[in-house]
């Protein structure tokens, strides 16, 4: 990339991009060139109810005898923005460039949604499909960078790419949902584009030495639940990084390893929101001694991946590069400019999870809510028919819930915990005189419920699932907020405007 912040002022960056707006991160998007092909997405999905573009972004639940469309994976009609991708266009992505520039780092959340739309207390009797269906069948988190000769995708784990045909984008039958980073508060567009390459940066540190978890489904707690812990994990992938085996060792125990959200939402966003690869930030928070190691590293290009030039979780590639490196190595990192602070310091105040984490992990109760509240909306519906729903709906789940929480038949459950979850079924099939009466009667239940399925100390119980990114808005216990820029699909499921 030609442009380097570290190299100019902060004064000096917010007149290039005042000079520039249509190099602005939060600049104003362009609008969508497609709707669906209804034949097309039904004939590829053997589902007859994708019908509009709507469709393809929403579940079908049964409410008193008549199915009802939920919005499950966009906040609004607005955030209908589908995106035409191709593997076969590789790095050109034709369409996707329109909205992505060289440099930039955006979210994917890949889903099973079309084909998949009804919730049904069937689904629940398997429990892969259950649990898939709690995270509303999107189930990967993906990094799409803009590179230099157009865009790529990168993984947790590095390998995902080539083990699964995944390609650029994603396979055919497997769209996904596109975010980026918006900014609360008075960050400046310069200060935006420096957090964002950090961001970056940071991301390609992590794919060098991370370790994707054998068992990521549930069982996989996030141990990086403090911002402290994220600090001393970004320690530990620096050192690895720069050739401590021990650091490496460290890694790959069972409570470091990550899985795909983990590391392409949770950690990339804390370590590259919070610590500025520049000397101050990592003098002061990795030692005195790093920083010259460092600042060479992040300028050395795609040297970066070459077999044996930093210890690697892959090994030696037959090309000259690292293995599953093909993409990673067209993504440049660079220092961060001298005049990044971290994100906590520039919104002080925020009451932050953790220490100062960029937003609050989940327990099994925070999931469990949102999948009831979103999946029959309550709010300005108080009938029978939606209350009665909502308590069934949490007793197909009872299963899949105590088995995310560590439970079997070998191991049940406590009693009080399992009297709650009664008590709480029973309480919610009531009626009330409004919507915010009931969230009033069951707050004992969930505060109770929060404090039996709390992280403990190591992280048990601590989630970062994929589908949380639907849920990051900005809240006055987060930094950031994460905006919809666009819904990816097929080509061929879709038509031109």
């Amino acid at each position: 990339m030609a442009l380097r912040l570290a190299e100019m002022t902060l004064a000096q960056a917010n007149t290039y991009y005042a000079q520039n707006p249509q190099l602005r991160y939060d600049r104003p998007l362009p609008a969508s060139a497609y709707d669906i092909n209804p034949t097309a997405a039904q004939q590829l999905w053997k589902d007859p109810s994708l019908t509009n573009n709507r469709s393809l972004l929403t579940k079908l639940i049964e409410v008193g005898g008549k199915w009802q469309e939920v919005p499950t994976h966009i906040h609004s009609d607005k955030e209908l923005r589908l995106i035409a991708y191709q593997n076969v266009w590789k790095t050109k992505q034709r369409d996707l460039l329109r909205f992505i520039q060289p440099g930039e780092w955006y979210i994917g959340s890949s889903h099973h949604n079309p084909g998949n739309r009804k919730i049904v207390k069937e689904v629940f009797h398997d429990e892969e499909k259950g649990m898939e269906m709690l995270k509303f069948s999107i189930t990967h988190i993906r990094n799409y960078i803009g590179v230099a000769d157009g865009m790529v995708a990168t993984d947790s784990p590095r390998s995902y790419s080539n083990q699964h045909s995944a390609g650029h984008v994603n396979p055919k039958d497997y769209p996904s949902l596109l975010w980026r980073v918006k900014f609360l508060g008075d960050i400046t567009p310069a200060e935006q584009r420096a957090y964002i390459n950090n961001i970056r940066t940071w991301a390609m540190l992590l794919q060098k030495v991370t370790k994707f978890p054998p068992d990521y489904n549930g069982n996989d707690n996030l141990m990086t639940n403090t911002y402290a812990k994220v600090i001393e994990f970004g320690g530990y992938v620096m050192d690895a990084v720069l050739g401590s085996a021990s650091a490496l060792a460290e890694l790959h125990s069972q409570a470091e390893q990550v899985y795909c959200s983990e590391a392409g939402m949770h950690l990339s966003l804390n370590l590259g929101l919070n610590a500025p690869l520049n000397k101050a930030s990592v003098t002061a928070l990795f030692g005195a001694d790093k920083w010259p190691k460092v600042q060479a590293m992040l300028n050395e290009g795609s040297d970066f991946w070459l077999n044996g030039k930093h210890q690697d979780y892959y090994g030696n590639g037959t090309d000259g590069y690292m293995q599953n490196a093909e993409q990673n190595r067209l993504v440049d990192m660079e220092p961060a400019p001298d005049w990044l602070k971290p994100l906590k310091d520039r919104l002080p105040g925020r009451p932050l999870a953790g220490g100062g984490l960029v937003f609050r992990p989940w327990d099994t109760a925070d999931m469990i809510e949102h999948f009831v509240k979103t999946a029959i909306p309550r709010q300005g519906h108080e009938t029978w028919d939606v209350s009665n729903a909502q308590a069934e709906l949490l007793l197909w789940l009872k299963p899949g819930i105590f088995h995310s929480m560590g439970f079997s038949r070998t191991n049940p459950p406590p009693p009080p915990l399992v009297m709650l979850f009664d008590t709480l079924v029973a309480k919610v099939r009531r009626n009330y005189a409004s919507y915010e009466e009931l969230r009033a009667a069951i707050v004992p239940e969930l505060q109770s419920a929060h404090q039996i399925v709390a992280p403990k100390a190591q992280g048990d119980g601590a989630f970062v699932p994929p589908h949380m990114v639907t849920t990051i808005q900005g809240d006055a216990d987060e930094l950031i907020a994460l905006e919809a820029v666009g819904q990816l699909f097929h080509e061929d499921v879709l038509r031109a405007k």
